[in-house]
């Protein structure tokens, strides 16, 4: 939901929410765009600019006469939804299994960058990559924003081969794996020392156009850091809740479950009459 800004952004994020914790389940035709518009005290242009953005990530289907219909969201789903998936902590497998396979996602990523460089590249497309890896020691302090970063430079580094369609799919997962950096970085902790040695000796892997010993240096490089990041991620994923409170028109609204919830367990007694009055 990255690209979004103001009230366009409030609304598609409340209809999001609600979409993964099953509050608007898969066939569901939504509430009327002048019904949303009045909960969410907004106008019926905003809301219809947030479900046509949704609708785009694979969350919705407008259908002519008769509004917008819900859609299976893990079948027919975009890597936009992944923060909101993570954050929302409503996961099909468990923690690990799912930190496991992201990382295995950012490795393939990085290596088919390192590939696509090490064999398109020439010097003067490889210039990006290499002024924003001469940055990254100034951002060591800044976790989030260093491990934001060391993405942009994966991502200069499939530019650098301008195979443009591998640059596409790329910018297509840029904005949620940016979103999962900042969120996990209290997680992960400082930058591994080894890193600006680590990723200068890839690019001269890749300027002389080695590019088996570039994934091979790579591959060893994730190695050493994904097992540690995988418990690390674990233990940030476990205790997050399955019940979400998302911002409506005016303060903070719970679920209906998170109400119940909350109640104590004298309350919930008195409630269902076991409590001596």
């Amino acid at each position: 939901m990255g690209e979004l800004t103001g009230e366009v952004n409030r609304v598609a994020d409340v209809v999001l929410r609600r979409i993964l914790d099953g509050t608007y389940p898969s066939g569901l035709r939504l509430p009327t765009e002048a019904s949303l518009a009045k909960e969410l005290d907004c106008g019926r242009s905003t809301v219809r600019e947030a479900l046509r953005h949704l609708a785009d990530q694979g969350l919705l289907q407008s259908r002519r006469g008769s509004g917008a219909h819900v859609l299976d969201w893990r079948r027919e789903g975009s890597p936009a939804l992944l923060p909101e998936y993570v954050r929302l902590g409503r996961l099909d497998v468990s923690p690990g299994a799912l930190v496991a396979t992201m990382l295995r996602i950012r490795r393939m990523m990085a290596s088919e960058a390192v590939r696509l460089a090490s064999e398109h590249g020439t010097p003067e497309t490889l210039a990006e990559a290499e002024a924003l890896l001469a940055k990254a020691p100034s951002l060591i302090d800044d976790p989030a924003a260093h491990a934001t970063h060391e993405l942009e430079i994966y991502r200069a580094l499939v530019r650098a081969s301008r195979m443009w369609p591998a640059v596409w799919v790329v910018n297509s997962l840029w904005t949620p794996m940016s979103e999962l950096n900042r969120m996990f970085a209290p997680a992960i902790g400082a930058v591994p020392k080894s890193f600006q040695p680590t990723m200068e000796r890839l690019f001269e892997l890749i300027r002389s156009r080695r590019t088996r010993a570039a994934l091979a240096h790579l591959e060893a490089w994730f190695d050493d850091v994904d097992g540690a990041l995988v418990r690390k991620l674990e233990g940030w994923l476990a205790p997050v809740p399955s019940t979400i409170t998302e911002t409506a028109s005016r303060g903070r609204e719970s679920s209906p479950r998170t109400r119940r919830q909350a109640k104590s367990p004298r309350a919930r007694r008195r409630a269902k009459g076991r409590v001596r009055t």
